[in-house]
């Protein structure tokens, strides 16, 4: 467990020392356990003592948000590494899984962020600025991850996240178009 403490700090205070190290030896089972903890935050901090929902759809709650949560982080994982196979840079899924878990640890700070937004003006924009610090660091440590797990630089790992998100764009557009084409036929 030391080891998880160790990892979790350096993550957030020398992450790039940190991803060296979870390089070369990656823990998956920590990056579930942190994967886990995130997805069940939101529902958690949304719980309330009173509220009219049954502890049983609560724990539903937490267990489908475990679910997705998961399913998300292996699918991101498993987008990444077709879009490596196709630079020649695949092969490194277990230790991306575990960079990428490790990069979501700032998102530990939207906890107290929710509870910064119940109070007034000023604590609702501090509440706000900590939430955006929270997801800007998350993404930058994500980018980071990226980096460190395909030996890419920084202008390539740009290329590697837009090559797609323009490509599903282009696809959403000719998808849409086929069907708006098909619809003029028929008319």
């Amino acid at each position: 467990m030391k080891n998880f403490f160790d990892n979790f700090y350096g993550v957030l205070f020398k992450p790039s020392e940190t991803f060296d190290k979870l390089k070369e030896n990656p823990h998956l089972i920590q990056g579930f356990i942190i994967v886990i903890f995130i997805s069940i935050l939101s529902p958690v901090l949304k719980f309330s003592i009173n509220s009219e929902q049954s502890p049983f759809v609560q724990g539903f709650e937490l267990i489908n948000a475990s679910f997705w949560g998961l399913l998300s982080w292996l699918f991101f994982a498993s987008f990444f590494e077709i879009i490596a196979g196709i630079f020649k840079k695949g092969g490194k899924t277990k230790i991306f899984l575990c960079l990428s878990a490790f990069a979501l640890i700032p998102w530990i700070f939207l906890g107290p962020a929710s509870l910064f937004k119940t109070g007034g003006l000023l604590f609702k924009t501090l509440g706000i600025l900590i939430g955006l610090a929270s997801w800007l660091w998350s993404t930058i440590l994500t980018a980071f991850a990226i980096m460190k797990t395909y030996d890419i630089s920084a202008p390539r790992v740009i290329t590697f996240v837009l090559i797609p998100f323009f490509g599903g764009i282009l696809s959403f557009y000719w998808f849409f178009g086929f069907f708006m084409t098909l619809i003029q036929i028929i008319q």
